[in-house]
């Protein structure tokens, strides 16, 4: 019963009729990976989705001149993979277990037949990639502007996403320094330089690893003032 209830968790398979996830229970494969282990490989080819059921994964992306960005971190219940194997393409990501994941893989044959047979997984799915394009969009504009807005977007999000997890203390984000540079595309002078401000402002702690939101309902707010 605990993968049927993890599936029902999904995104992927929330409130579509019991036959849907029943199919979907008899195909998935259920995968362990442990710390720092790849979930999937960018650039290999997309032959399977994966459900997180449980733990934390980072998707990475490397670009030409074999510069890193992270894009992201997914937290249980997600869904990783998927685009690769909507379009058939390579995967155009990394994503890479932060501590002891679990996830159900489903198959590319497998999520087709179940698409055409249960239209409101189709609608969850799509639903769930509208989601992803709008965060994109905010986070292309947020980017655009200043180091400042970038920051607001990145912590805002990750904050988020802790809560709706139900991370224990959400406002302590698992970033440090570094992991601001990546995700930001922002150098370590600029990156320190825009904390310190914003410790001195009493809006956040950091810390070796962790960056602490001591007000998270007025970050967004502060930083948009920092940035005019």
């Amino acid at each position: 019963m605990a993968r049927l209830d993890d599936l029902k968790r999904s995104p992927l398979f929330r409130n579509v009729p019991e036959d849907a996830v029943r199919e979907a229970l008899g195909v998935v494969v259920e995968r362990t990976f442990g710390p720092g282990e790849r979930v999937v490989e960018q650039d290999a080819e997309g032959e399977a989705l994966h459900l997180i059921t449980a733990g934390v994964v980072r998707v990475s992306r490397v670009s030409l001149g074999n510069r890193e960005r992270v894009l992201g971190d997914i937290y249980a219940p997600g869904v990783v993979g998927e685009t690769a194997v909507l379009a058939g393409q390579e995967r155009s990501a990394s994503v890479t277990a932060l501590g002891e994941v679990r996830t159900l893989m489903l198959h590319r044959a497998h999520f087709e037949v179940i698409l055409r047979r249960h239209p409101g997984v189709l609608w969850n799915l799509a639903e769930m990639l509208a989601r992803r394009v709008t965060l994109l969009n905010d986070e292309l504009i947020a980017f655009g502007q200043n180091t400042e807005a970038a920051l607001g977007h990145v912590f805002s999000n990750l904050y988020r996403q802790r809560l709706a997890a139900g991370v224990p203390q959400p406002e302590v984000l698992p970033l440090s320094p570094s992991d601001i540079m990546l995700r930001t595309s922002s150098s370590r002078e600029t990156v320190t330089r825009v904390l310190r401000r914003l410790e001195a402002q009493k809006v956040l702690e950091v810390r070796p690893q962790t960056v602490t939101l001591l007000d998270p309902s007025a970050l967004e707010a502060t930083l948009i003032e920092e940035a005019d």
